[in-house]
């Protein structure tokens, strides 16, 4: 009773990384229960409700899994005040400097080559943590716009570790008022070793216990 495997992803399909490959994980755990890094509004409805509405790569998997399987499917992420703007101008800024550059060319090489077995493996939290270090580096040194682009990295971080927070906030709150033996928890890659962290801080003192697995597809 009361199974949960985190399976990080990415939300758009790229070679391997794609909604078919993603259902077939699904499929072998067999779920009662999909927990979604969505949040509960209009758009989520629409997404299952609505033809033609952006599919991400887990709402594509998760909509092929229902029409032969009768479980729920939870939106468990929260509203927050994204300034797209902003990030998009920290990320360019990054993306002009050839160190940065090199690390995302070899995750995305990795993602479309091996998929799921590799976003879900040491190597690839590796390849995260190694750009966010450079992320802070190129900040330290960036001269001119340093503090803008400090207060927009602590505020993109700080949404992330809120959502996450909220996320698993939401998930045992589910479970402890509704019954199921297997669950599955879709969640971005770069929320793996920070959710891990947490879930494994979290689980000693909470009273109501989850049987985490953290899929690992070797």
């Amino acid at each position: 009773m009361y199974n949960i495997t985190l399976i990080s992803t990415e939300h758009r399909e790229s070679g391997k990384c794609n909604s078919d490959e993603l259902y077939k994980i699904i499929e072998t755990l067999n779920p009662d229960v999909i927990f979604e890094e969505e949040t509960n509004d209009e758009k989520f409805q629409e997404y299952y409700n609505k033809e033609n509405s952006f599919n991400s790569l887990e709402v594509q998997s998760i909509k092929k899994f229902i029409q032969n399987h009768n479980i729920k499917h939870i939106p468990v992420d929260i509203k927050t005040n994204f300034n797209y703007r902003e990030w998009d101008y920290m990320f360019e800024t990054f993306k002009k400097y050839n160190v940065y550059k090199q690390t995302i060319k070899e995750h995305c090489e990795l993602r479309d080559k091996d998929g799921f077995s590799y976003l879900n493996s040491e190597k690839c939290m590796e390849l995260f943590d190694k750009m966010k270090t450079t992320e802070r580096q190129l900040i330290e040194f960036s001269g001119i716009n340093r503090d803008e682009l400090l207060r927009i990295y602590n505020s993109f971080h700080k949404e992330h570790d809120n959502r996450e927070d909220a996320m698993l906030l939401n998930i045992y709150n589910y479970s402890k008022q509704n019954q199921y033996n297997q669950a599955v928890f879709l969640l971005g890659y770069a929320h793996r070793k920070s959710i891990i962290e947490k879930i494994r801080k979290y689980e000693p003192t909470e009273n109501f216990k989850l049987n985490w697995t953290f899929y690992d597809h070797k």
